[in-house]
Parts: structure tokens; sequence; C-alpha cells
């Protein structure tokens, strides 16, 4: 099983450097056929300009989501050994945040690329409610993420908060918080990313270690990570370790394999989507192999 990602994005010229830009990126399940929203992934018009930035517009990754990419974490979020199955939000009060990645009818701006190593990114998102209801807030978003990128050095901070309030009129805002950084060192990059996340009374934090480490045709990457959460039975524990094989500029062959352990007789955190571990403190492991092609 695999997903195919298509994107359209057009830009325009404006003069004086500046440019209008659309973008609309979607996926779709090969073997079935299946997808989620249209143009679920980005969906976004924007003005731009070399000397002052970037106003976006529409639906977009949230600031803090931007940490969790290949640019902070060994594999990204893509494969077995992705950062979101231990960095994604746990579910509380019967809230499960849906902005941990992207936010709808949103408001951003973007810092140019001409201060010095600084980079930044804002952004607010507007929730679809009605006034009068106890939870006109819901789906509220706002959000930052500061940066500094420099010779071997790569850091950033962000944060960002989400509105909802739960039946009994109770705040339950989703709250999530990280720091990434990473320090090229001839060819191994060392990177490290914690991050926090909290629902009403339910905090998880998580730590990565990790590497990319260039060869000569390649890249061999590896990362480790630890959550600990609220409540009994939340923890867990996760390698991964990988290999890209560059076969042109645009085209590799990777392989992956990773493990998850669920520690204190916990059981919810699998290798990928759709998995299950039934016995209490139990362990999930995935492998992929595939080529990747960038068009």
């Amino acid at each position: 099983s695999f997903w195919l990602e298509a994107a359209h994005s057009p830009d325009t010229g404006l003069g004086s450097g500046s440019n209008a830009n659309n973008q609309s990126s979607g996926q779709v399940s090969s073997p079935t056929g299946t997808q989620g929203l249209t143009f679920g992934r980005r969906s976004t018009v924007s003005l731009s300009g070399n000397t002052w930035g970037e106003v976006r517009l529409g639906r977009d990754y949230v600031p803090s989501f931007n940490n969790l990419t290949v640019a902070m974490h060994p594999f990204g979020t893509n494969g077995v050994g992705n950062a979101g199955q231990l960095f994604y939000p746990l579910a509380a009060n019967g809230t499960t945040a849906r902005t941990s990645v992207r936010a709808s009818n949103s408001i951003g701006y973007i810092l140019p690329a001409n201060l010095n190593g600084f980079n930044g990114h804002v952004m607010y998102a507007m929730g679809e409610n009605a006034s009068d209801l106890y939870n006109a807030d819901d789906g509220k978003h706002m959000g930052f993420r500061l940066g500094y990128r420099n010779g071997p050095w790569n850091m950033a901070y962000a944060s960002g908060t989400t509105k909802y309030t739960t039946a009994a009129k109770a705040a339950n805002d989703f709250e999530q918080t990280n720091f990434a950084i990473n320090y090229q060192m001839g060819a191994a990059k060392l990177m490290y990313l914690t991050n926090v996340n909290k629902i009403g009374a339910t905090k998880t934090q998580t730590d990565m270690y990790g590497t990319q480490y260039d060869v000569r045709s390649g890249q061999v990457r590896f990362a480790y990570t630890q959550l600990k959460a609220t409540g009994v039975g939340n923890d867990a524990t996760q390698w991964a370790l990988g290999y890209v094989h560059d076969l042109s500029k645009r085209t590799a062959l990777f392989t992956n394999y990773s493990t998850v352990h669920n520690l204190n007789g916990g059981k919810q955190f699998t290798v990928g989507s759709g998995n299950s571990v039934t016995t209490a403190g139990g362990s999930s492991t995935g492998y992929e192999f595939g080529v990747r092609h960038n068009f």
C-alpha cells in the first residue's frame, strides 16, 4: 500500500520582486482510490516579496508542525520511522486535536529569507461555529515559529494553541510547544527534538535523539524517541534505522525499519496507522522499502 500526492502551484510575477502564489495539494491511496479532503494537505493563495516576506491564506501547515519535518527529524513525517507516531497528541476527554499538522481558514505571515539566518512564521486560524454556541471559539488556532539557520546550526522554537470546549463547558484547549536543533559535523548531522502536547489535564512529552549520516551514494538515518505521558500505560519508546541510496538527483531507493515498545502495561502505540498491539506492554515492528522520485 502506498500513497500518491499531487500538487498544483502556479506563481505569477507582479514586478518589483513580488509574486502571487497558489498551491493546492492532496493525496490518494493508489490501491483503493480513497482520499481525505480534496486538496486536504494544503490549499493556499499568497502574496510574497523578496524583501518583506509572504502573506498566506487558506489551509496550511501550522508553525509547530515544521519542527517535525525532515529538516528537524531524521525521518520526517512519513514512513515507519516517522515523527508522528509518538509526537502527535493523545485523545483526552473525548477530544483529539485536529491542528497538530494543519489548520483551515488561516492567515499566516512568513519572514523573508534575507535576515542573516533568522526565519519565522505566525498564524491565526478561525473556527466555523455559530456565535451563540458554548463552543463558538472551537477550532481557533494561534501559533508561531522562530528559527535560526546559519553554517552548521539549524534550530527553531514553536508554539501553538487551539481552542476546544467540552460538552460540560470546560476548557479543553490543545497546546503544543516544541524545540528542535541540529548540527552538521562533517558527514554527520546530529539532531535533537523535544515536544510537549497538552489537552486539558493530559500532557505528553516526547524527546528524540537522531542522526543523518552521509555516505558515498546515500544517507544512513537513525532515531531514538521516548514518550512520557499523563496516566498509566501511556509511555513508549521507538527506534528507527533507515538507508536512502541515491540513483540520481531526483530518484532514490530507500529502506526503513522501526520498533515501538509500549511501557508500563500500555498497548496503544504502534508502527503505522490501522495496526494494533493486543498484549499489554507489547511491541509493534514495521519495515518498508521502495523507490522515491521527485517530479
